[in-house]
């Protein structure tokens, strides 16, 4: 923390104090895991401890800092939740529609599972495998079942190789998550999501690039369908079903 440059101009204090204490996170050299105290801060940087909180408060909103009772505020990197906030933001500004968003994911995710195919180790194809062997259960609740689709995609995206496209995807899926839930209503949908999941699996276990693209390419399109028919039912059966959806995406 000694290499902070702890002089600030008198406007925007809090801002300026975040912006500092955000370069000291982001650079490496310093290893931290806990920030000083608050009142450590507000000595260092010559303001109050409320200017010190208020620049803690951006930090936390940024995802960079965990605040602990009674321990202070420790290191973290961002999460999906929180870096899909902010892209959240600017698609609700912009009126971004679902199926733009969902055209966005098919273009990730086609890639990713082409990269899959190439470079997943055996501890990630073991690990889809045991996705699927959850969610072949029939009998699963509605909640997990989404949870373990998504979990699926996301593990894909990042057997791909390549991590940023498995961060991406993970935003994505958080974004998403709601239009996703839609497409678990209909008779034949668990059914026919677990086949088109284990064509995926296969792809990649057969370590073939065009099959597993194929699939998941076919899969994001039928689950586009499943959405449709979801939106087209009566305004009764849509109400019934847009609860499950609410409580299976809050326990997510």
């Amino acid at each position: 923390m000694d290499k902070i440059d702890y002089a600030v101009n008198k406007t925007n204090l809090y801002e300026q104090i975040a912006g500092s204490l955000e370069q000291a996170i982001m650079r490496s050299e310093f290893k931290l895991t806990k920030l000083p105290s608050e009142q450590e801060l507000s000595r260092r940087f010559q303001v109050s401890r409320t200017v010190i909180r208020e620049a803690l408060k951006v930090l936390k909103e940024r995802g960079l800092i965990q605040s602990r009772n009674g321990e202070g505020s420790y290191i973290s990197r961002p999460n999906a939740d929180t870096i899909s906030s902010a892209v959240n933001r600017i698609v609700q500004m912009d009126n971004i529609s679902n199926d733009k968003l969902h055209n966005m994911r098919l273009i990730l995710e086609t890639a990713g599972a082409r990269l899959a195919a190439v470079n997943a180790s055996p501890e990630e194809v073991a690990h889809l495998e045991y996705i699927m062997d959850q969610m072949s259960n029939r009998g699963l609740p509605q909640d997990q079942r989404i949870r373990l689709d998504a979990e699926f995609h996301v593990v894909t995206a990042r057997a791909s190789g390549n991590e940023l496209l498995g961060i991406f995807v993970d935003i994505m899926t958080v974004l998403l998550k709601e239009y996703m839930s839609k497409g678990f209503f209909g008779n034949n949908r668990i059914k026919n999501t677990i086949a088109q999941h284990m064509k995926v699996l296969e792809g990649i276990k057969n370590h073939n690039p065009d099959e597993a693209e194929i699939a998941l390419y076919d899969h994001l399109v039928a689950a586009r369908n499943d959405v449709g028919k979801y939106e087209g039912i009566d305004d009764s059966a849509k109400s019934t079903a847009r609860k499950l959806v609410s409580t299976a995406c809050k326990r997510r």
